[in-house]
């Protein structure tokens, strides 16, 4: 009997320790099903803010000025903070009622003292503009509106914002609450950098006209020039893990993927640029703002930092839309030979042009200031030597990209005017230059 009591008590030792055994590793595993969910939720969080947060960078306006009392207009800057991100920031708390059409009269808006006025260099989309603002109104309204300027009071009226066509002189408004004046009158004052301009128009196009000569500081970067690989694989990698096949030619690499080699990356190591070919995206964007949102995912895909790229225009009959890096409020030209990225849709595939050299630190510049004329003596220069007027299809104040002579890895931003004959930004001491040797 004492035996069988033994072997019973035994049995239920077993029992139980196997019980807790099990009961551990039940309690273990959900512990580790739980932090991998937990992780794996965080990491989507991250990467749905970080694009938002490109999105809303790349679309925000070019051209802040300020107009005073007296009618004056001042291009204004901070090289402290973007002043940009601080009124995008800013007007995200203001509600904005729908746009409708507006009545004011196109040079009184554009001359209307006390005004703040946001400028692209090219059209954008009002909806596109309600997702940056982050304004469910303006998102959902049922007809989309094109413009390239906002403007709104800076005084104790700020009640409405008008959104402005500068080719048709189209004018809509929207009323706004919960907008303070005052906090836009602190943003302009802190504002390190103001200089007095004239808007004129330029066949068709109204332009920033420097009255009088700028003086700008040069600077200087460390630059990085990315590795293909990492391309590749944010390009060409898909689902069916197929192999990538190489081809040399002329100094390029081209590489092929996907399960019908229908993406190509070509790779010309001499300039540092690089061309995308997807054949799978044939579908063409059918608005401005369909063009700009898939224009964007195209370049967030490439996975090079977007925090100093910028729209700069775009052509709704070609399907193509173009970025530019910019340093303290102005573009970036030479680059490459196209900017930052210059997006192409049509019925075959999506084009994607960009360079793998991307600005990382400023380091100190071995330049004084550089003085610029004042654009209408610079217009005049190039009209001296023969060109016309017409044929200046459009001008702006940029930095040149010089590689330094002394360091491969430095990268010389030289301030100077950039104009745009027969469908080409260039230097306008080079576009002097052709004419004069």
């Amino acid at each position: 009997m004492r035996r069988n009591n033994l072997f019973v008590r035994l049995l239920l030792i077993i029992a139980v320790v196997i019980s807790l055994v099990l009961s551990f590793l039940i309690w273990t595993n959900n512990q580790r099903y739980e932090r991998k969910t937990d992780t794996e939720t965080t990491t989507k969080r991250e990467e749905t803010t970080s694009e938002q947060g490109n999105f809303e960078q790349v679309y925000l306006p070019t051209q802040i000025i300020n107009v005073t009392k007296n009618k004056q207009h001042h291009l204004i800057y901070d090289h402290q903070v973007s002043l940009a991100t601080e009124l995008r920031d800013t007007m995200k708390e203001w509600h904005f009622g729908l746009a409708r059409n507006s009545h004011q009269n196109y040079a009184d808006l554009i001359n209307s003292p006390q005004t703040l006025q946001l400028g692209y260099h090219d059209f954008i989309s009002l909806k596109l503009f309600g997702k940056v603002e982050s304004q469910s109104v303006l998102q959902k309204a049922t007809r989309d509106r094109k413009f390239t300027r906002i403007i709104f009071s800076t005084d104790a009226k700020l009640k409405t914002v008008y959104f402005i066509d500068d080719t048709t002189k189209q004018i809509w408004q929207s009323k706004v609450s919960n907008a303070k004046s005052s906090q836009i009158a602190k943003l302009i004052k802190a504002a390190d950098f103001s200089t007095t301009i004239r808007q004129k128009y330029l066949n068709g196009k109204l332009r920033t006209f420097y009255d009088e000569s700028v003086s700008l500081t040069p600077y200087s970067y460390l630059i990085n020039r990315r590795n293909e690989n990492t391309y590749i694989s944010a390009l060409l990698s898909d689902s069916s893990n197929s192999a990538v096949d190489t081809r040399e030619s002329g100094g390029k690499t081209i590489y092929y993927g996907g399960s019908y080699r229908n993406r190509q990356l070509t790779v010309d190591h001499r300039r540092d640029q690089l061309k995308f070919v997807n054949n799978t995206t044939t579908d063409l964007p059918e608005s401005l703002k369909a063009l700009l949102e898939k224009g964007f995912t195209a370049i967030n895909d490439v996975d090079n930092p977007l925090t100093d790229v910028r729209y700069f225009g775009s052509d709704e009959n070609d399907h193509t839309v173009s970025y530019r890096s910019y340093v303290e409020g102005f573009p970036i030209f030479q680059q490459s030979d196209f900017g930052a990225f210059e997006v192409n849709f049509n019925h075959t595939g999506s084009t994607i042009n960009f360079s793998s050299r991307t600005l990382q630190v400023p380091v100190p510049s071995k330049s004084d200031e550089v003085v610029l004329p004042a654009t209408l003596d610079m217009i005049n220069q190039l009209i001296n030597v023969g060109y016309t007027e017409k044929q200046i299809k459009d001008f702006a104040i940029g930095y040149r990209w010089v590689p330094d002579t002394d360091e491969t890895d430095i990268v010389d931003l030289k301030p100077t005017y950039y104009v745009k004959i027969n469908n080409h930004w260039r230097d306008y001491q080079d576009w002097l230059a052709d004419k004069t040797e």
